[in-house]
């Protein structure tokens, strides 16, 4: 009986010792779905429109303010996690728009108009991507008169919506089902004079009469209750004093204030906002401004290359390029014109030497100039530059 004892006890332990190899076998194939809920780790996420982000080409200018405002921008239930209470979402954006057909041409795109709109955005949640459905702000309502009138035509005009960070309450207070939430760019035209055909477009203007877009973007990040706080750094310094403007393309870059990204990781995710003061005073002329915000190797990197490329999404371009005209006369961006700059990034590698060593890599805000309607443009002509705020990044551990 003790042998026969012995033996079931052995069988048993056989038994138990096959399951428990089973069961952790399932657990190893198990889809991510069956192991639990769909939020496990208390980090960040981006969400992020990235290249090519404008849904339409133009937006009507209306002689009634938000009449027909359109969503220019928008991220759905397909790029953004499941809401809940406490949530905190930080919201960013840019978008250019540009006056067009201000003489009957070829470059002209709609009706012709001679009047100076008034261009506004926003960014909000609703339950579609719709301005006409009803939505919460996410953001601060940004707008400029965008100057369309000769000699100081602004043409194209950037509207950037900083970093602003927002709680989620109940459910219920939500203007949308909790797994079925649009964080919206909405954008919207006006002037009383306006008629029928009168558009901005969304982007720039060609002289052949197209369209070209990818000069923006809309950018959330949703953070856990649990999630900690992002660090933060900064700096007003100015790297250079001065913007080129007869120089070539790349060459005429200059980084106007860098901030260190020491040893980033995978999954670290970056928020940033950052202006300048541009100076006109000393020209005969008028002035194209643009600017990018770029990961780099150094901080006068004024693009992104190497390490800085591979590990960042984007390849390194954390913003599109875009701009405006600063002009000496009135207008929607006068001398002295402030340049702004919004958004987020997330790195996509661990940031090492070819060692496997952590290395520093830098935010750097990035500016350029062009003359406008001129050849009396020199290389001794150079757009004067002075710090505001400077340039702000919030980083949230991975």
């Amino acid at each position: 009986m003790a042998a026969r004892s012995d033996k079931h006890r052995a069988r048993a332990a056989a038994l138990c010792a096959a399951l428990a190899s089973l069961l952790a076998v399932a657990v190893a194939v198990a889809p991510a779905s069956a192991q639990g809920p769909e939020y496990t780790t208390p980090r960040a996420s981006l969400a992020t429109t990235g290249n090519h982000s404008e849904l339409v080409e133009t937006v009507p200018i209306t002689s009634v303010p938000a009449f027909a405002q359109k969503v220019v921008m928008s991220l759905g239930p397909d790029q953004l996690r499941t809401f809940r209470a406490g949530d905190r979402l930080r919201v960013s954006g840019e978008v250019q728009v540009s006056t067009t057909c201000v003489t009957e041409s070829s470059r002209c795109i709609g009706k012709r108009y001679d009047f100076n709109p008034i261009v506004g955005a926003q960014i909000v949640l609703s339950a579609a991507p719709d301005a006409g459905v009803p939505s919460v702000p996410l953001s601060e309502p940004r707008q400029v008169r965008c100057k369309q009138k000769r000699p100081n035509r602004n043409h194209h005009c950037t509207l950037a919506l900083p970093n602003l960070e927002t709680t989620i309450g109940e459910p219920w207070t939500l203007p949308c089902p909790t797994t079925g939430c649009y964080v919206n760019l909405v954008v919207g035209a006006s002037h009383p004079a306006a008629q029928a055909g009168n558009v901005v477009v969304v982007g720039a203007d060609r002289p052949n009469g197209t369209t070209v877009a990818d000069k923006g973007r809309l950018n959330v990040i949703q953070a856990r209750a649990d999630v900690p706080a992002p660090r933060e750094s900064s700096s007003a310094t100015l790297l250079n004093p001065t913007l080129p403007v007869t120089e070539g393309k790349k060459v005429k870059r200059r980084v106007v204030y860098s901030v260190p990204i020491p040893a980033p990781k995978q999954g670290e995710v970056l928020a940033f906002d950052g202006d300048y003061v541009t100076g006109i005073a000393a020209f005969s002329f008028n002035a194209y401004i643009s600017s990018r915000v770029i990961v780099g190797e150094t901080p006068t990197s004024i693009e992104p290359t190497g390490v800085a490329k591979a590990a960042t999404q984007f390849h390194g371009k954390a913003t599109e390029s875009n701009g405006f005209n600063c002009t000496k006369g009135r207008s929607g961006y006068r001398d002295p014109c402030t340049a702004v700059k919004a958004g987020a990034t997330e790195f996509t590698h661990d940031a090492v030497d070819a060692a496997g060593q952590p290395v520093t890599l830098y935010l750097n805000l990035v500016g350029a100039s062009k003359p406008l309607l001129t050849r009396d443009a020199t290389e001794y002509h150079r757009v004067g530059l002075q710090p505001a705020n400077g340039l702000r990044m919030l980083r949230y551990a991975p």
